[in-house]
């Protein structure tokens, strides 16, 4: 195995294999690759924060107020970047569907179904304000 033999400025002797150099030159490479991403980042956050500037530069102030409305406001943080705000919407909504359950009677079955029914949003809140049954047979 091939070995470099490097002498300091206190005339000290350093021996380092092949394998050793190799790793060297590994770290230095992936060393310059961290700086490389960190100047990369640093654009982008000096880019964020001109463009943060400029939006708030470019309103008309008045009284040291100004007013923008969220669709700008969106425009620019998708921009950035970031997570636009959100607004909540209410409406109403029908699900059809069917079921089978077993009951004694037409009128236990509408019981169970209309007490026990469940309706799962996840993403906001839902009230189950009527259910209609519009057709009901026995099925046996």
């Amino acid at each position: 195995m091939n070995t470099i033999q490097i002498t300091s400025e206190d005339g000290i002797v350093i021996n380092y294999t092949e394998g050793e150099v190799l790793r060297y030159i590994e770290r230095a490479k992936e060393t310059d690759a961290v700086h490389e991403l960190t100047n990369m980042q640093a654009a982008n956050i000096r880019a964020i924060r001109n463009e943060v500037y400029n939006f708030f530069r470019e309103g008309e102030w008045q009284d040291g107020e100004t007013t923008c409305n969220k669709g700008d406001v969106n425009a620019m943080l998708e921009r950035i970047g970031a997570n636009k705000l959100t607004s909540t919407y209410t409406g109403t909504f029908t699900i059809n569907g069917t079921f089978s359950v077993e009951a004694e009677d037409a009128d236990s079955a509408t019981d169970l179904l209309t007490d026990n029914i469940n309706v799962e949003f996840y993403d906001g809140d839902i009230d189950v304000d009527n259910i209609e049954i519009h057709d009901m047979e026995e099925d046996n």
